[in-house]
C-alpha cells in the first residue's frame, strides 16, 4: 500500500530536518574554521580583499544564472514527479546556456578593466577579482546541480558538498599550503577553492546521472515556456540580490569610502553574523521542493506548508541571534585582537540579519504566488536604501556606518515585504506596476 501524501511530507520533513540541521551545525563550523585559517594566512587587508573578491563571485554567479537556482525547486520539483527528464535536461540546457554567455562577458569586461588598469581589476595589482572571475561558471553551474538533487528531495546531495566538504577541503588545503610555501598568496587560495569547486560540481553531475533524473534525449522548451520561465525566476534573483547584495554593496563601498582595515574587519563580522541568513536558506530549502508542487495541486495544502515553514524559522532565529549576540564578539577574537573593534558592528548586522531572515521566506512565498515584479520593487528600494545609508555613514562611522546602512535596507525590506503579503488578496496594491 502507498503512503499518502501526508506521511510521505511528514518523514521527508523528519528526515530532511536531520539532514539540513547537522548541515547548518557542522557547515557554520568549516566555514569559520576557513576564514579563521585564512585571516592567518593573509594579512587582515588581504583578507579583505580576497572577501571582496569572492562576493563579487556569489553575487556575478547568482546575476548570469537570472535566477535559474532560485525557479527549479518551483518547476523542477514537478517534473521530477512526473520523470519528465526532458523538461530538467531542456531547464538545464536553458539555463547553462545562459550562465556561460554572460560568464564569458563577465571574464571579458574584467579582464579588460585590468588591461586599462581600471580600479581593483588592475593586472598589476593582482588583486584576486581578477583571478577569481573564473571561478564563476563553476559556482553557477554548480548551483544548478544543487538545486536539481534538492528538487528531486535530496537533500543530502544537494546541501553538504557546498555547506560542508567545500570549506572542510579549503582549509585543510590551505593548511597544506601554509605548510609548504612561505607566503600564501591570493592566487593560491583560488586555483584551490576552484579546483574543489570543480570537483563537487562533476560529483553532482555524476549522481544526476546515477539516478537517472535526466534523459540524453532531450526536448528543447518552446519560446512560450523560455518566457514564462525567465518571468518567475528573474524576479525570484532579484530578491535573492536582496539579501545576498547588501553584504556585497557593503564590503565594495568600504572598500572605497573607509579604510583598508576596516574591510576585512567587517567581513569577519558579517561572516559571524552570517549564520542567521544561512540558516533561513537552510530550513526554506526543506520546505521549498513540497511547496511547489502543492500549489499546482492544493494551495491549502501549500498555505500550511508556508506557515509550518515560516514557524521554524522565526524559532531558529531568535534563538541563534540570542547565541550571536552573546558569543560573537568572543568568536571575533579569534581572527587577531585586532578584530574585537569589530564587535558593534557584529551585533548591529546580527539585528539585520535576524530581521530579514524571518522576512525572506514571505518574500519567497509572495513570488510563488505570482507577486514577483512587487518583489522586485521592493529589492530595488532596498538596495537604494542600502546605497544611499552607506553613502552617507561610512565616511562618518567606518564599518559600523556600514553595518547600520545594512540594518535600515533590511528593516525597509521586511517591512514591505509583510505589507505586500497582507494586502495580497484584498485588492491593487500601491506596489503593483500597470500592465
Amino acid at each position: 500500500m502507498r503512503s499518502s501524501p501526508v506521511n510521505s511530507h511528514s518523514d521527508y520533513l523528519k528526515s530532511g530536518s536531520l539532514i539540513l540541521f547537522f548541515s547548518l551545525g557542522l557547515g557554520f563550523i568549516a566555514d569559520y574554521l576557513f576564514n579563521l585559517t585564512l585571516s592567518q594566512a593573509l594579512s587582515s587587508h588581504e583578507y579583505g580583499d580576497y572577501k571582496v573578491a569572492y562576493a563579487f563571485a556569489t553575487l556575478t554567479s547568482m546575476i548570469i544564472l537570472l535566477g535559474g537556482d532560485r525557479v527549479a525547486p518551483r518547476v523542477l520539483s514537478g517534473a521530477i514527479e512526473n520523470k519528465d527528464r526532458h523538461y530538467i535536461v531542456s531547464f538545464l540546457l536553458f539555463y547553462g546556456g545562459i550562465a556561460m554567455l554572460f560568464s564569458a562577458f563577465v571574464i571579458l569586461a574584467t579582464y579588460l578593466g585590468g588591461v586599462l588598469h581600471l580600479g581593483k581589476t588592475d593586472v598589476l595589482g593582482h588583486h584576486p577579482l581578477m583571478i577569481i572571475t573564473f571561478v564563476i561558471p563553476l559556482i553557477a553551474i554548480g548551483a544548478l546541480f544543487s538545486r536539481v538533487l534538492q528538487s528531486a528531495k535530496l537533500l543530502a546531495a544537494s546541501n553538504l558538498p557546498w555547506r560542508i566538504a567545500l570549506p572542510a577541503i579549503k582549509t585543510c588545503l590551505l593548511l597544506l599550503l601554509m605548510s609548504a610555501i612561505s607566503e600564501v598568496e591570493y592566487w593560491h587560495v583560488i586555483v584551490t577553492g576552484g579546483f574543489t569547486v570543480a570537483a563537487i560540481v562533476i560529483w553532482q553531475w555524476h549522481k544526476i546521472r546515477q539516478l537517472d533524473l535526466i534523459s540524453a534525449d532531450h526536448c528543447r522548451t518552446n519560446v512560450l515556456e523560455k518566457r514564462r520561465l525567465l518571468s518567475l525566476s528573474v524576479p525570484m534573483m532579484l530578491a535573492m540580490l536582496v539579501t545576498m547584495a547588501l553584504n556585497q554593496i557593503d564590503l565594495f563601498m568600504l572598500e572605497i569610502l573607509a579604510d583598508e582595515q576596516d574591510v576585512g574587519h567587517f567581513a569577519a563580522a558579517a561572516t559571524t553574523a552570517h549564520l542567521l541568513p544561512v540558516a533561513q536558506v537552510t530550513i526554506a530549502g526543506l520546505f521549498l521542493p513540497l511547496i511547489g508542487p502543492a500549489l499546482d495541486d492544493c494551495p491549502d495544502s501549500a498555505k500550511a506548508l508556508f506557515l509550518q515553514a515560516q514557524r521554524l524559522i522565526v524559532i531558529v532565529t531568535v534563538i541563534l541571534t540570542a547565541a550571536v549576540l552573546a558569543v560573537g564578539p568572543w568568536l571575533l577574537t579569534f581572527f587577531g585582537d585586532d578584530f574585537a573593534q569589530a564587535a558593534l558592528s557584529l551585533n548591529v548586522l546580527t539585528a539585520a540579519y535576524s530581521v530579514w531572515a524571518m522576512s525572506a521566506f514571505a518574500s519567497t512565498w509572495l513570488q510563488y504566488n505570482g507577486k514577483g515584479r512587487q518583489v522586485m520593487i521592493i529589492g530595488v528600494l532596498t538596495l537604494l536604501t542600502d546605497t544611499l545609508a552607506n553613502l552617507w555613514l561610512i565616511p562618518e562611522l567606518g564599518m559600523t556606518g556600514a553595518a547600520m546602512a545594512t540594518c535600515l535596507a533590511m528593516f525597509v525590506a521586511s517591512a514591505l515585504t509583510w505589507y505586500q503579503l497582507l494586502i495580497m488578496n484584498t485588492g491593487k496594491s500601491p506596489l503593483q506596476i500597470p500592465r
